[in-house]
């Protein structure tokens, strides 16, 4: 079998490396519209091209990565799907709901596989979160809380930073981060609240900044805080650890995650990752500290954005008939959160999910 990456910048070039350096396809070729792209990918030693109806009506061909900007996924996707392809799109599905709702629809309806590219669940700081869940120690989770600062590091001119190639920065950013929640707590979400001070980075379309509120139909509650200027502007010394690097520079990404008979959290800068029992006395409800493990920085990767090990699923699955590990409608219900998060921060009002 052969794959295809459609958009070869940054994301598809690593598509490209991961796709030929995985041992599991006879040949993989990249798709772009821009010829500087195209040429660069020919100097690495891959095949691309421009023209996407030969890709598409090569029978061998049988799974494309979408990796284009967001405003290119409805086009691709839909002639993907059409020539009967199986597809993986990066998140998000689309620019707005009703395009993602026609992605999702046109690909149940021809039975074909389409996964979405929310790589965190396949990322073992996350999984071990998911892990103490589905194994009951932190009880019914009720609460989490995540915090999230970094740099403008998408640039000036950036197809990330407006609304026509980009859609929001919810859904470019943010989207794996109320994913999360939803895979943890196991509730629909029923009322989402979000609210944005004025942008501080002053050439963005899209908000810099979030403040969102998700509240569960079990009664959870999941909150989120986002900014995106405030971390130093970080320029990389190749003999430093990166994250080390910035971790007392002003950004953080971190996860309190709080249940009915336990907590745990999740520090990516620190590389950490706690948890915590609840238990009775006589004198106080009590909690325990009893799990504490880190990771090394050669396991970055695998621990909190395992693109590699997402791709090699899908290629699996693709290979041997069986249905994404996510379906696209699962990622559909976490497109309804980003799109409710946009349209309460733009109208200051609570949207409810269930009307």
């Amino acid at each position: 079998m052969k794959a295809a990456v459609l958009g070869i910048g940054g994301m598809g070039m690593g598509a490209l490396c991961q796709s030929r350096d995985s041992g599991m396809l006879s040949d993989v070729i990249g798709y772009d519209i821009n010829p500087e792209r195209i040429e660069y990918a020919k100097g690495k030693g891959f095949k691309a091209t421009d023209n996407l109806d030969e890709i598409l009506s090569d029978p061998e061909v049988g799974l494309v990565f979408v990796t284009a900007s967001n405003g290119a996924h409805k086009p691709l996707v839909m002639a993907a799907l059409k020539a009967g392809k199986a597809v993986m799109c990066e998140k998000p599905i689309a620019t707005t709901l009703e395009d993602s709702r026609i992605m999702v629809e046109e690909a149940e309806k021809r039975g074909l596989f389409f996964q979405i590219g929310f790589e965190l669940r396949y990322s073992r700081a996350y999984t071990q979160i998911k892990d103490w869940v589905d194994a009951g120690y932190l009880g019914q989770v009720m609460n989490t809380q995540f915090y999230y600062i970094g740099s403008e590091f998408h640039g000036k001119g950036s197809w990330r930073n407006k609304i026509e190639t980009g859609g929001s920065m919810f859904g470019e950013k943010l989207s794996h981060y109320v994913d999360l929640p939803r895979w943890w707590i196991g509730s629909p979400v029923q009322d989402v609240f979000s609210v944005c001070a004025p942008n501080v980075v002053p050439y963005f379309e899209v908000h810099d900044n979030y403040h969102t509120t998700y509240r569960f139909e079990n009664g959870a509650v999941s909150q989120l805080t986002f900014h995106m200027a405030v971390g130093e502007t970080f320029a990389g010394d190749p003999l430093m650890d990166h994250i080390e690097q910035q971790k007392e520079d002003g950004h953080a990404l971190r996860y309190l995650i709080v249940g009915t008979k336990g907590a745990a959290s999740l520090d990516i800068f620190h590389r950490r990752i706690k948890r915590w029992e609840f238990g009775d006395s006589p004198k106080c409800m009590t909690s325990k500290w009893v799990e504490d493990l880190t990771w090394s920085p050669e396991d970055d990767q695998e621990y909190y954005h395992n693109n590699r090990g997402q791709l090699l699923d899908i290629i699996t699955r693709v290979k041997e008939g069986r249905p994404p590990m996510t379906p696209a409608r699962d990622a559909y219900e976490t497109m309804k959160l980003v799109c409710a998060a946009e349209l309460s921060a733009d109208t200051g009002k609570i949207v409810n999910l269930e009307q």
